[in-house]
């Protein structure tokens, strides 16, 4: 017979999940203004000369979310943006877990020092990832997807009801907040009952096995999943490699729209993610970190 207190471990991960949830609704609401704001003007660089692309590409990827992954999914469709600036972006973002590494940063449950250098890292390996990628493109001549679709933004995007009805409550609440609530509540819920019924340790030895794990679930194109990883990482179960290696593969929603305009590009960006991450996290993972 398990001796588990399952109220406390069902409020208890329902209280926190709440209060992380408001943190994080009111972070996306800046970020989407933020995007809005001053996207356009950043986007004017990335034109400008290759090394400028990869660079601009993994900062819009380090943008808390999905709305500055996708900008440069529209620069991608309409050939604007090539295949390493795509794979750039696809590495630096973390979706919608980057809210969650930001509540939890303010709430002084992550330090600052690690979400600056995770952040860091994947800003980095972003732009490493863009250069290897269309290195490998010349040398192997790979073809991509010549279609074009443009994404223009109305005029009214700035008005106040515009803003909350399109952005607010279609964007960020219709298609996000609740979806990430109820995937950090079973997060929190499911570690919790875990470290009350078992005493998790994972040796050396069992952390590639994890790591891998951590790579495979970066692969599949939605937030959620991905949460439990942030969630291990911050309990102290996993080092930063786990949590690293995840943040490389995993593009939260960013890849969907590259999937609806060429399955083909997506998988062949997700491919060069994944083996790129793998080896990053298995060399970081080979330090002791």
């Amino acid at each position: 017979m398990l001796n588990v207190d399952f109220s406390r471990i069902f409020f208890g991960s329902l209280s926190e999940s709440v209060k992380i949830i408001l943190i994080i609704l009111v972070l996306m609401v800046l970020v989407e203004l933020f995007v809005l704001k001053f996207k356009d003007k950043i986007m004017r660089f990335v034109d400008k000369n290759i090394f400028l692309s990869y660079l601009i590409s993994s900062f819009f990827g380090i943008i808390p979310g999905c709305v500055g992954t996708f900008a440069m999914d529209s620069l991608y469709m309409s050939g604007l943006l090539g295949f390493g600036g795509i794979v750039a972006v696809m590495i630096a973002t973390s979706g919608d877990e980057a809210f969650l590494m930001l509540s939890a940063a303010l709430k002084g449950d992550l330090s600052w020092q690690i979400l600056l250098l995770l952040t860091l890292v994947l800003f980095v390996m972003g732009i490493l990832g863009g250069f290897i990628a269309d290195f490998l493109r010349k040398k192997s001549g790979m073809r991509f997807c010549e279609k074009c679709r443009i994404t223009f933004h109305k005029k009214d995007e700035f008005r106040l009801k515009h803003f909350i009805k399109e952005h607010i409550y279609n964007h960020i609440i219709k298609k996000h907040i609740w979806k990430i609530f109820l995937w950090l509540w079973a997060a929190l819920f499911f570690i919790s009952f875990l470290q009350d019924v078992i005493n998790v340790d994972f040796t050396g030895g069992q952390m590639v096995y994890i790591l891998i794990i951590a790579a495979l679930v970066g692969v599949l194109p939605i937030s959620g999943p991905n949460l439990f990883l942030f969630i291990m990482f911050m309990k102290g179960l996993v080092p930063f490699s786990v949590l690293l290696t995840n943040s490389i593969i995993q593009d939260g929603h960013g890849l969907l729209p590259i999937i609806g305009f060429s399955l083909e590009d997506a998988f062949k960006i997700k491919l060069f993610n994944f083996i790129f991450g793998l080896a990053v996290g298995l060399a970081v993972l080979a330090l002791g970190f």
